[in-house]
């Protein structure tokens, strides 16, 4: 049995998954209609102004760990174009599934990072999570060159902002985090509007939509993470695929394959290996210290 605070931090992981869903499906919709550029600026800087309205206060960049902030923004900027970079040059379902890779790097980097022990069932669970996302996605990896390279470990730059998302949440808010991380997505993408062309004006009542979706997502993702380990939440990540998949069949009546069925099942299976774990340690110093006050009451006594 999880404690309340990962049994929010598991509801806030899903929120963030229908979110996403909804944020790919559009950027679906729009096609090249929209550049990866400007959706940058869009996204960034609905990112900053979502993190101040959380906070409330304008101190919202006041700061003590101003270094893994940058580490964490420059992590998600390049990750950004490697992302841009392999769907472009790989076949759609060979750049997803690497892009869902995600969760090995989270497990591995929540090791040396954090210092969070990982459990077998969570190996597991992460092995389980990409199997079902391979079957989702349903990659040929056929001509494999230089650029399946680059998705391959740049993929690790997305888990490495995961979980220093959870390392800086140990001492700044997670509006801190939240706006940093944006403001280095809006500053590294401003200078290439000089250079893209701009979006056409049919194309603005969904941007706004924008404004909401992306920001939204993952300002929840955050603030999840300062509720539970990253190792455990590193497998609700893939849940934005079931999600997917499950919309796709009530709205289009895109029923899935076996293998799609299949897909989903490890998914879901590997959410539930994930949560047999040790608790955080947070969790624990809280337990023990609510142990130990009635014991010193007594010996007052």
């Amino acid at each position: 049995m999880r404690t309340a605070p990962e049994r929010l931090a598991i509801c806030l992981m899903v929120m963030q998954g229908g979110l996403f869903s909804a944020e790919t499906a559009l950027v679906h919709h729009l096609g090249s209609a929209i550049s990866v550029v400007h959706f940058g600026v869009i996204r960034g800087f609905a990112g900053v102004v979502t993190a101040m309205l959380f906070a409330r206060r304008w101190d919202v960049f006041c700061t003590e760990q101003f270094p893994i902030h940058v580490l964490r923004g420059l992590a998600a900027l390049t990750y950004g174009w490697v992302l841009v970079y392999s769907f472009s040059r790989l076949p759609f379902a060979d750049a997803t599934a690497i892009s869902y890779t995600q969760s090995m790097y989270i497990a591995l980097f929540s090791i040396f990072i954090l210092g969070e022990p990982i459990s077998r069932p969570r190996w597991l669970s992460v092995f389980f999570g990409i199997g079902g996302a391979l079957l989702i996605a349903k990659p040929t990896f056929a001509g494999l060159g230089i650029v399946y390279v680059v998705a391959f470990f740049g993929t690790s730059l997305n888990g490495l902002s995961f979980v220093l998302n959870r390392y800086s949440n140990r001492k700044d808010k997670a509006e801190t985090t939240m706006v940093y991380t944006n403001l280095f997505t809006l500053m590294g993408n401003i200078p290439l509007c000089f250079f893209t062309p701009t979006p056409a004006v049919a194309t603005l009542p969904w941007l706004a939509l924008f404004l909401f979706l992306g920001p939204l997502g993952m300002y929840v993702g955050i603030v999840a993470l300062k509720h539970a380990d990253a190792s455990l939440l590193g497998p609700f990540t893939l849940v934005r695929l079931v999600i997917g998949v499950i919309a796709g069949a009530a709205i289009f009546f895109e029923f899935p394959d076996l293998p799609t069925t299949t897909g989903i099942a490890l998914i879901c299976l590997s959410c539930v290996l994930a949560l047999d774990g040790p608790k955080p340690y947070a969790t624990i110093v809280t337990i023990q210290d609510d142990v130990a006050e009635p014991r010193r009451s007594k010996s007052g006594n």
